[in-house]
């Protein structure tokens, strides 16, 4: 049968779609939802703003997920949850992953190793020689919500609905090369950005994208997500407030 007649593959435009809307929103014009969303949450116009923000995308993945449900519902099954998260992690000789190795032991390795690479290039290009008034700390919690979210939100459109789509229709190389170029490339214009930062989200979203698989669920892309997202809104906050 000829992919294009696959259903699932119909997902992949509703992706990119969904991975615009972060875009757009969330890099290019972020004042737009704040504008249109008037009603004071927290006091603070920065932290209002970020949670507008994640509660309009949260939605938005959600629907990414329902219709990648609708289209790919026997692999919904298999990828919607936690997933086992002791599977075997296939080898990688370059990252040192061997035929041994577990997604327990992978994933709490990378999760260290991403994110003192995430907390080198946030401190030196964004977070260095700034503070945090008194009067904010009482805000830092919600750099944890934030971030849950975030990282839910994010691999939702751009991993787990990608994952569920195409396992079956493309080998698993070429879909987790599919993740890396659709959270990498809008990375360019986020935080960490430029080109470095689009590299170092590529091979994020490869590697959690492999995570998924072979997992078969979405706990450790979301864990090892999350602790790069409270590395990178610690700086933004100490930026910001």
């Amino acid at each position: 049968m000829n992919i294009l007649t696959k259903r699932p593959i119909l997902v992949l435009p509703v992706i990119i779609l969904g991975t615009l809307s972060l875009l757009f929103f969330g890099a290019l014009l972020p004042d737009v939802i704040p504008s249109v969303i008037s009603p004071a949450l927290t006091g603070n116009d920065f932290v209002d703003a970020k949670l507008k923000y994640q509660l309009v995308t949260f939605g938005i993945a959600l629907l990414v997920l329902a219709i990648t449900y609708a289209l790919a519902p026997q692999n919904t099954r298999r990828f919607y949850k936690l997933g086992n998260l002791n599977a075997p992690a296939g080898p990688i000789n370059w990252l040192g992953i061997k035929s041994s190795d577990t997604w327990k032991t992978v994933g709490r390795s990378f999760a260290v190793i991403v994110s003192l690479a995430t907390g080198a290039f946030v401190y030196f290009n964004v977070a260095r020689g700034q503070s945090i008034a008194p009067q904010n700390l009482g805000l830092l919690p919600f750099i944890l919500v934030l971030s849950a979210m975030n990282a839910f939100t994010e691999e939702a459109i751009t991993r787990l609905s990608v994952v569920t789509a195409l396992d079956g229709i493309l080998s698993r190389p070429a879909i987790y090369i599919v993740s890396a170029l659709i959270f990498g490339i809008p990375h360019y214009f986020g935080v960490p950005g430029g080109i470095l930062g689009s590299l170092m989200a590529g091979f994020l979203g490869w590697l959690l994208a492999k995570s998924i698989a072979e997992t078969e669920g979405v706990f450790w892309a979301w864990f090892i997500h999350f602790t790069q997202d409270v590395i990178i809104f610690t700086g933004l906050f100490l930026v910001a407030l």
